[in-house]
């Protein structure tokens, strides 16, 4: 038996109520005829339930359950232990709901869709290469050699020509909004978003102090007459924009629509803020602000975090040169830098053609599992405003269902979590509306959305 099998065997069982808190666990001799497992494997196993903090270790006596350690019918107390003010927030939910729960509503792919095997490769050939970085800080602007690979993989993906002092890494994609909100946001500027969108972007932007305008978006992009419309009453500060497969409604913007969003940054004096996040699951070559603009007006963001794992906190920023030296002092004071083994094995997947390989396989994994999930669900009468043609996500409504909240209080009775329209809005009603991450959606899940 596998020790990482043997571990998660032992854990279901505590949380399964096989052992009661303050009860011995069985010997070490016991416990390898039990599991016809080794002892190197039967202490492992233990040692890695001890730093859980799941069992204690008693010299002499052996192995005991920890007496926080979870019991039959607990399996929801990752959500119903967080503070009365987040256990109702559906992002922290979904993000504390532990594996019992199908994450429909995510914005990450689920564990079995990631090649752990490549991603382990890859880590220990890093970790051999560049034994020094496990334990040092990382460059402040980011790993050159990867810097140079992010202009390759620019130019190749989005015929963006930047140079490595053009870029910047950072913490994920969040921390990239989150620097650039406080470089260009003085409390009342009013900032455009689009709308539906990504919650915790409005509530960076008001952090900063900015006033939230929500843009619709349609089906080339956000609508620019929405943006005419404020424009001839407001000054703007920034346009934060997806560009490819858009969170919640998975649309992309078209040519014509890039350019005349474009043509109003340059007449109004605002700045394009590209979320770029998920660009990568598009195979080819995709549309982007960044192209047509080179970075003179455009603020470009990516990330590594949802094309290969949601723990690897690697994103960038890519600009004008004269914006990188307030944006690397802002990210010198809040976070110092990216870890460096992280950049390095970002740049030995980027070398070596992995990360290429990888994207292949999901794109085209993408592309079937959207049209499977589009077909499931109007089949079950749930409609949609943008039909993605990739990407993770759906932004659905069923005709007979005006308030989606009680359909969505019976899918987490069956373990299913799912994210409500409310989380994307601004100032318009999407109570009938839900994002779904179609990677997480399957035959079992499609029985609990018939109405």
């Amino acid at each position: 038996m596998r020790l990482h099998s043997l571990h998660d065997q032992l854990k279901q069982r505590l949380e399964a109520g096989e052992w009661l808190p303050g009860q011995r666990m069985p010997s070490i001799r016991k416990l390898m005829a039990a599991a016809d497992c080794s002892h190197h494997d039967a202490v492992s196993g233990y040692a890695r339930l001890v730093s859980e903090g799941v069992l204690t270790a008693v010299p002499g006596r052996g192995y005991f359950v920890a007496s926080n350690t979870r019991q039959p019918g607990a399996v929801n107390a990752g959500i119903a232990d967080a503070p009365a003010s987040m256990a109702g927030d559906p992002l922290f939910k979904l993000l504390q709901g532990g594996q019992y729960y199908t994450k429909l509503g995510s914005g990450w792919l689920p564990p079995a869709w990631s090649n752990t095997e490549l991603l382990a490769k890859a880590i220990r050939r890093t970790a051999r290469l560049e034994q020094s970085s496990l334990v040092e800080y990382g460059d402040i602007q980011g790993y050159l050699p990867m810097r140079k690979q992010l202009c390759a993989h620019m130019k190749r993906l989005t015929r963006v020509d930047t140079r490595p002092s053009q870029l910047l890494t950072t913490l994920g994609a969040t921390q990239a909004l989150d620097l650039v909100a406080r470089l260009l946001i003085k409390p009342g500027d009013h900032v455009f978003v689009d709308e539906p969108g990504n919650g915790n972007l409005i509530k960076l932007i008001q952090l900063a102090g900015g006033h939230v305008v929500g843009v619709r978006r349609t089906q080339d992009g956000p609508s620019v007459e929405d943006m005419k419309d404020h424009l001839a009453r407001h000054k703007v500060k920034a346009f934060f924009c997806n560009s490819t497969f858009h969170n919640p409604t998975g649309g992309n913007i078209s040519p014509h629509n890039a350019f005349s969003v474009l043509r109003l940054a340059v007449e109004h004096d605002f700045f394009v803020v590209e979320d770029d996040v998920y660009g990568d699951f598009s195979p080819g070559v995709r549309q982007t602000f960044a192209e047509l603009d080179n970075l003179e007006r455009v603020i470009y963001i990516g990330s590594f975090s949802k094309c290969l794992s949601a723990s690897l906190r690697v994103g960038y920023i890519a600009c004008s040169a004269e914006l990188i030296e307030p944006l690397t002092r802002l990210k010198l004071l809040t976070c110092v830098a990216v870890p460096a083994f992280c950049e390095r094995f970002v740049n030995t997947i980027l070398s070596d053609g992995t990360y290429t390989r990888h994207m292949q396989d999901l794109q085209q994994r993408l592309i079937r599992q959207q049209a499977q999930t589009q077909r499931l669900l109007r089949a079950r009468g749930w409609q949609f405003d943008i039909t993605p043609q990739g990407g993770m996500f759906l932004w659905v409504h069923h005709p007979e269902l005006t308030d989606l909240q009680p359909f969505m209080v019976r899918l987490e009775q069956h373990k299913v979590l799912l994210m409500p329209g409310s989380a994307f809005a601004v100032s318009r009603d999407y109570q009938r509306h839900a994002r779904i991450n179609c990677t997480h959606f399957s035959d079992a899940v499609a029985e609990h959305f018939k109405v």
